[in-house]
């Protein structure tokens, strides 16, 4: 991968497997899908909450004590109603894992922010204490979730990350964005997602986690918008590989359903070799075009695709349903266009995601006509 501080951790990984044999790596390789929500009770979870600044009463609330119901479950749902801020969070510890959930708005805002955006956000390598962040969330990582922003990265005290981001625009303000052309900083500050893929106002949004060792990847709708590399406490001296999870209330309403992780399988057995019909695309907002990527290697798993580039939201992709397994001589296709009102020549690069990392020696340019 692009880090060769994972790399060389995964040489370590490599070498105690093969010294403890073929039954470990086996074992390694189970790739099922474990529910962390039953749909019907907080089974497995347990809260901490405070009153919002805003509230006239600021008595404590604390641990597993909801008062006003903020965290209800049914339906197959959590509602989350944002009106004390806080979080939900799971009792056991994770890592090496592939989380995903979906996630929709609701209506209701609560003071100070019930004129700012939905709010909320997936806390990720929790620990103790539960008021670590704001007097109200875990010692933590967060993939933001938050309306039109989510995949950011925030720092809330687990450690520092060195991502890839360059100046970018948010309306008049100035920010760090993901770009993976640009070199590793080391950054405790938010650093926004590259584009946003969100669903459309109440609909539901997929949002993945990949926590491999001490790197992250964000991933929305399909899409790989954010990554994180070697999370670092330095006051330990030691990667930040593992904790707790933990969804946040922050003054908004949301929903949360299909809550599931699975366990990095590190060895895959084949090798794949992935081939486009076309390596550079010209795309006209008049028609849309099919990339077909056939498998000429061994069976791979694609979770993701990835956008290179600026402006990527003028670009158009139906994608999959991932994660999907190519086999050799498996065909994938991804119809694209590009969307009216963009940028004539601008283009991205297209890649595709293993919850290794993008897959090798494969890229294929979009380009607006």
């Amino acid at each position: 991968m692009r880090n060769s501080a994972f790399a060389f951790a995964l040489l370590l990984v490599a070498f105690w497997l093969t010294s403890t044999g073929r039954a470990n790596a086996q074992k390694q390789s189970a790739t099922a899908w474990e529910s962390l929500f039953n749909g019907k009770d907080l089974s497995g979870w347990e809260t901490y909450l405070r009153p919002s600044a805003a509230a006239p009463d600021q008595t404590p609330i604390g641990l597993n004590k909801d008062p006003h119901g903020v965290f209800k479950a049914g339906n197959g749902m959590i509602h989350v109603s944002g009106q004390d801020w806080g979080g939900i969070f799971t009792k056991k510890s994770y890592k090496n894992y592939h989380l995903r959930c979906q996630v929709k708005f609701g209506q209701k805002k609560w003071a100070p922010r019930e004129n700012a955006v939905a709010d909320g956000g997936l806390l990720f390598h929790g620990s103790a204490p539960y008021d670590f962040g704001s007097t109200c969330w875990m010692r933590s990582v967060e993939l933001q979730i938050q309306e039109t922003d989510i995949g950011d990265y925030h720092n809330v005290g687990a450690g520092i990350p060195m991502l890839q981001f360059s100046k970018a625009k948010d309306g008049d303000d100035s920010v760090d964005q993901y770009d993976p052309t640009a070199p590793f900083q080391l950054t405790k500050n938010r650093v926004y997602r590259s584009a946003n893929f969100e669903s459309a106002p109440n609909d539901w949004t997929n949002v993945e986690l990949v926590a491999r060792g001490a790197d992250a990847v964000f991933i929305v709708n399909g899409f790989v918008v954010n990554r994180l590399f070697n999370i670092y406490r330095t006051d330990l001296h030691q990667q930040t590989t593992s904790g707790q999870l933990e969804f946040q209330s922050e003054g908004a309403e949301h929903y949360l359903k299909d809550i599931a992780l699975r366990p990095i399988n590190f060895y895959p057995e084949g090798t794949p070799k992935l081939v486009a019909n076309q390596a550079n695309m010209l795309l006209s907002t008049d028609k849309s075009q099919v990339l077909e990527v056939i498998n000429q290697g061994g069976d791979t798993e694609l979770i993701a695709v990835e956008l290179i580039g600026k402006d990527l939201e003028q670009f158009g992709l139906k994608l999959p349903g991932f994660p999907l397994v190519l086999k050799k001589g498996d065909k994938l296709t991804i119809p694209v266009s590009i969307k009216a009102g963009g940028s004539p020549g601008n283009q991205a690069i297209l890649q595709l995601e293993t919850v290794l990392g993008p897959v090798e020696d494969f890229k294929v340019t979009l380009r607006a006509k």
